[in-house]
């Protein structure tokens, strides 16, 4: 008898978990080696996310859009979160900031014939250089605060291009990002790229959730519990060792 009560109170809590669960849609982007459709689970920040999720007991899906997009339905309440991030004025206002997933280093690729060992000093010199971008990234702010004009394209691929084929001189990109998008894309190009020494800047990366969504509370609650959970028993770690990311 006392079995069958046991299984049964067992089989009940199971349930009660289940009924609590909940999937949360968050929305991201094509930044590999950081996060793509194309890797394995969505690659390291997004296998992060989940991970930290299904230690409380909830599963994140994932929808793919263009970055300003991710930015701005998240800002509006019109999606709960959006990741990877580095913090802007706009995001602290609207949104939750999680403890950061990972950091990145934004530097600024160039090609050696053209600068040679060239570094950067500040914005003031980019001034006097033709710089590209991408769309949608934290660096636009800067950019336009320090009154530096730039020719924005609507990915890191095209602006690569652009720098190949002498259109602009310089490109701010995450380190690890560019290197990939050179190996996978620009390949018989990669002796010509070279980065500078100096970063634009080193940010950590966080899950931004939206202050207006109705579940943005829970999502952003459920996050800082479950990140504590994977961080102590060893699986963030693993997961940035394996994909060579700093914490």
């Amino acid at each position: 008898m006392k079995k069958i009560v046991c299984l049964a109170l067992m089989i009940f809590m199971v349930s009660l978990s289940s009924a609590f669960a909940k999937n949360f849609e968050i929305l991201t982007g094509e930044w590999a080696p950081y996060v793509s459709k194309s890797m394995k689970d969505g690659g390291p920040t997004a296998i992060i996310v989940s991970q930290v999720l299904k230690a409380v007991g909830h599963t994140a899906s994932f929808k793919y859009v263009p970055w300003k997009r991710t930015e701005v339905l998240t800002q509006q309440g019109k999606a709960v979160a959006t990741f990877p991030w580095s913090a802007t004025d706009e995001f602290k206002k609207k949104c939750y900031l999680s403890t950061p997933i990972a950091t990145q280093k934004m530097v600024f690729f160039y090609i050696k014939d053209k600068l040679g060992d060239w570094d950067y000093t500040g914005l003031d010199q980019l001034k006097k250089l033709k710089v590209g971008g991408s769309e949608g990234y934290s660096y636009v702010g800067i950019f336009k605060s320090g009154g530096v004009k730039a020719e924005y394209g609507p990915n890191t691929e095209s602006s690569l291009k652009k720098l190949v084929h002498g259109r602009i001189d310089v490109v701010p990109e995450s380190q690890l990002v560019g290197w990939q998008v050179i190996k996978s894309k620009l390949a018989s190009s990669k002796s010509k790229f070279a980065t500078s020494k100096t970063p634009l800047f080193t940010k950590a990366l966080h899950l931004m959730v939206s202050k207006a969504h109705p579940d943005g509370k829970e999502l952003i609650d459920a996050y800082e519990k479950g990140f504590k959970i994977i961080k102590a028993n060893g699986i963030y770690k693993k997961i940035l060792e394996e994909y060579g990311l700093s914490e």
